[in-house]
């Protein structure tokens, strides 16, 4: 079995505890604007030019140089590092990759995974066997809205019961995006949501244009954005907090 990945990171220290390898995987089934990920919206291996050389984003791995390339690392993780998959939207990845992830549990391989959750519930069943902790974007819970980024509210409302009902460790993340995620109806949603599921930590950030050039060698724009004032940010943190929930603002 073969995946297609466009990056395997090294050492990071923001996509879940502890030190991390992240393999980002090509394809998602969601299309928010805002991506900073562009490449890796698409399923396949693209070409793009740059400099006039002939360059791809993706290359083809097996699963058994996937895990090598997962192992090299294996002495920095210690007790709370490991892998993360990220993408794209790795669970869609999980029924083809679920003999590496096997392999790696074996061995004793902590695995998180950064995921917005609109999957089928076959797929969760198959995460919640592996992951130790799936790192969560809670991005438009607004179901007259949810249409702008291609989601679907009911799907990750299902997901998120069926996960909290096997006791799986959750850390929620809020892209925050004005007039997508930042709107007076999302983000009363998202609070009613917080209110229920009472989780110990929320991350939030705002968007970046770091993938710009991304989207230009790919032949497209990336969208402009209001950017996002510091008392908003503060404001939206305080009204978490008043939950009695830590939150953390981060920069990705």
């Amino acid at each position: 079995m073969k995946v297609i990945v466009s990056n395997i990171q090294r050492f990071c220290l923001h996509d879940g505890p502890g030190i991390r390898t992240t393999v980002f995987f090509k394809g998602c089934n969601l299309k928010c604007p805002w991506c900073s990920n562009p490449e890796n919206i698409d399923f396949e291996v693209q070409e793009y030019f740059k400099d006039g050389e002939k360059n791809v984003y993706g290359k083809e791995i097996s699963l058994e140089n996937l895990e090598k390339e997962i192992l090299k690392d294996k002495d920095y993780y210690e007790k709370e590092g490991g892998v993360t998959f990220s993408g794209g939207e790795p669970l869609l990845q999980f029924k083809n990759i679920e003999p590496l992830l096997k392999n790696l549990k074996e061995k004793d391989i902590n695995i998180c995974v950064e995921t917005a959750l609109t999957v089928s519930t076959e797929i969760i069943d198959i995460a919640i066997k592996y992951v130790d902790e799936f790192i969560i974007d809670i991005k438009i819970l607004d179901e007259n809205s949810s249409y702008k980024i291609n989601g679907n509210v009911e799907f990750f409302y299902k997901n998120i019961e069926k996960l909290l009902k096997n006791n799986v460790n959750v850390t929620f993340r809020i892209p925050l995006v004005p007039e997508f995620t930042v709107t007076e109806e999302n983000i009363n949603k998202i609070y009613d949501f917080l209110k229920i599921y009472k989780p110990q930590k929320v991350e939030i950030f705002k968007i970046h244009r770091l993938g710009e050039s991304k989207y230009k060698s790919l032949g497209k724009e990336m969208m402009e954005f209001k950017d996002i004032s510091d008392d908003k940010i503060l404001e939206i943190k305080e009204k978490i907090k008043k939950l009695n929930i830590e939150v953390d603002y981060i920069k990705i």
